[in-house]
């Protein structure tokens, strides 16, 4: 006997829809172990004001899942360099948004949120500092570098990273720039350099930069390229996979070469 005819299906497939479309995705919950390892980060500052010196810092941060956060930068405002280490505490709720704030080689709190969760540990986070009064923003990024603890060298940096940088600054009188092209890392601590920049409206292309490079075992580390004005990199490696790095980001620490105030900040992705 059919108890089921053609109709009844259709009415039955068509409510299903109906109550299946009606349940909410469940949203995933967050909480402090859900920001663990370690992670690069760079942050800049955003301004109008001439008066004010330009700003960013790149470092490497290590949190533990519990509320602990520790780390290295290096950071340049305007035209001088520090470098240093960091400590603090870092809050998260359950719909991956919360706090840090540092209380060691910085007093800077930001509100975070996290992104990119993959096996219930953040991929990404999203940082804007709260304790600012001035009429400015500072802001930026964190990349996972590793969820446990590794030890790195030049060895941990090595192919072709395709790159993108530009100047932050508030003097209207400097010409712009920006540029974009290719890292080549040999693994031994040499490099090559394919760049093609656009300045005060002009185009330059070179292709045969040369330089060399150093990585610190926490995986932040400078580069140097033998040109016009010997761009100097600080840089923090990210996207850490089989002991090879698949990205970093960085802070030119040598614009006091050039006239005005302004800082260069960019990243690189591997090919």
């Amino acid at each position: 006997m059919q108890i089921f005819n053609r109709r009844s299906v259709r009415v039955g497939i068509l409510i299903f829809m109906a109550i299946a479309i009606a349940l909410p995705a469940q949203a995933a919950t967050f909480s402090k172990a859900s920001l663990k390892g370690s992670y690069s980060f760079l942050t800049n500052l955003w301004t109008a004001n001439g008066a004010t010196s330009q700003f960013a810092m790149v470092g490497v941060l290590t949190f533990d899942g519990a509320g602990n956060v520790a780390g290295s930068y290096t950071a340049m405002s305007g035209t001088t360099m520090t470098s240093g280490t960091l400590g603090g505490t870092y809050t998260v709720i359950s719909n991956g948004t919360g706090t840090l704030t540092f209380t060691s080689g910085s007093s800077a709190q930001y509100a975070i949120t996290l992104n990119s969760t993959t096996a219930k540990v953040a991929h990404g986070v999203q940082l804007l500092q709260i304790n600012d009064s001035n009429n400015e923003i500072i802001s930026g990024t964190a990349v996972l570098q590793a969820t446990t603890a590794a030890t790195y060298s030049v060895a941990s940096l090595k192919g072709n990273f395709a790159f993108q940088y530009n100047p932050w600054t508030a003097d209207g009188s400097l010409g712009e720039d920006g540029g974009t092209g290719i890292f080549t890392f040999d693994g031994k601590g040499n490099l090559n350099v394919s760049i093609t920049s656009v300045y005060d409206g002009q185009v330059f292309t070179n292709s045969s930069l040369t330089g060399i490079y150093s990585v610190n075992s926490d995986g932040s580390g400078s580069l140097s390229v033998g040109s016009k004005h010997t761009p100097q990199l600080a840089f923090a490696l990210n996207t850490v996979t089989a002991g090879l790095a698949k990205g970093l980001q960085f802070v030119d620490t040598n614009t006091g070469d050039g006239p005005g105030d302004l800082v260069i900040t960019g990243n690189a992705l591997k090919q």
